[in-house]
C-alpha cells in the first residue's frame, strides 16, 4: 500500500512553499534590488540581485514576451500535472512533485508580476560563479532529489497506471 501525504497536506505544503518563496523575493527586492547592493554572507555565498528573463541557468534570456508568457503557461501546465499526479504517488515522489510544482509556480508568479524572475542567491568560488538562483529553484532541486531518491533507494517505485 502506498503511503502518501493526502491531498489536503500536499496542497498545504504547496502553498507554504509558494509563500516562503514569495516572501524571500519580496525581501530581496526591498534589500538588494532597490539600491542594487550585494550582501556577502561567506567567502562563497552572497545575496546579489539578478533579473532572469530566461529559464534555468539563464538560458533563453532574450526570449521577450513570447518567452515570458510561454514559460509561464508551461510552468502552470506542468504544475497542474504534477499536483494531479502527486495524489497517486508514494510519499517521497509525491512530496517531490509538489515541491517541483510550488517552485515552478513561484517563478511563474515572478514572470506575471515583473516579466522576469527574481534571482538573488549567488554561490561562487573566487571568481567562478554558479548562475544566481532563488528559493523556488532550490525547492525544485530538492523536489527532484526526493523523486529520484524514491526511484532508486526505496521499495516503492513510481509507476503510472493506466
Amino acid at each position: 500500500m502506498k503511503k502518501n501525504f493526502g491531498i489536503f497536506n500536499l496542497l498545504l505544503i504547496f502553498l507554504i512553499f509558494i509563500f516562503f518563496d514569495y516572501v524571500s523575493k519580496l525581501w530581496a527586492i526591498e534589500n538588494l534590488f532597490m539600491q542594487y547592493r550585494s550582501i556577502e554572507l561567506t567567502s562563497f555565498l552572497s545575496m546579489t540581485p539578478v533579473w532572469n528573463s530566461g529559464i534555468s541557468f539563464g538560458f533563453f534570456q532574450d526570449s521577450g514576451e513570447l518567452g515570458r508568457y510561454g514559460f509561464t503557461g508551461f510552468a502552470f501546465g506542468v504544475s497542474i500535472w504534477l499536483i494531479y499526479s502527486s495524489i497517486k504517488l508514494p510519499r517521497y515522489s509525491s512530496l517531490g512533485f509538489i515541491l517541483i510544482a510550488s517552485g515552478a509556480i513561484g517563478n511563474a508568479i515572478d514572470r506575471i508580476l515583473y516579466g522576469k524572475v527574481v534571482d538573488f542567491i549567488d554561490f561562487h568560488i573566487k571568481d567562478l560563479h554558479w548562475p544566481a538562483f532563488n528559493v523556488a529553484d532550490t525547492i525544485i532541486f530538492i523536489g527532484a532529489i526526493l523523486f529520484l531518491y524514491n526511484q532508486f533507494f526505496t521499495i516503492e517505485r513510481t509507476y503510472y497506471e493506466n
